[in-house]
């Protein structure tokens, strides 16, 4: 099974992002640089198993998180479709996103749309 690194790049941005990390941060919170931090959000770089931990513990987040698009058994909070809506978002338009998809939800749970 080959690793979908683009995935795990992608989960790693969001999940900066939502830390309000920005990669000279998360790079020194795992005595990685910035480069590196920006080549494994690309895609571009294998990470390390040590380093997979280091990130998630740095963002506060499950390894899982970062990698469950390559998992068989997928218990993460977002699925491979859904970070790829925010992968080249800006913050800002991050919120806008999330706030739209809260008030969605609310509505659907209002009138009972969803399962």
């Amino acid at each position: 099974m080959d690793l979908d690194l683009k995935d795990i790049g992608a989960r790693i941005k969001y999940y900066r992002v939502k830390c309000s990390l920005s990669q000279e941060e998360l790079a020194e919170k795992t005595n990685t640089s910035r480069v590196f931090i920006s080549l494994l959000e690309k895609g571009t770089r294998l990470p390390s198993l040590e380093t997979i931990v280091g990130i998630a513990n740095a963002m506060s987040v499950s390894a899982d998180d970062l990698l469950s698009g390559n998992l068989m058994v997928d218990d993460s909070k977002l699925d491979s479709d859904e970070v790829g809506v925010f992968h080249d978002c800006s913050i800002e338009e991050r919120r806008i996103i999330l706030g739209a998809m809260n008030s969605l939800k609310a509505i659907l749970h209002e009138y009972k749309i969803t399962e």
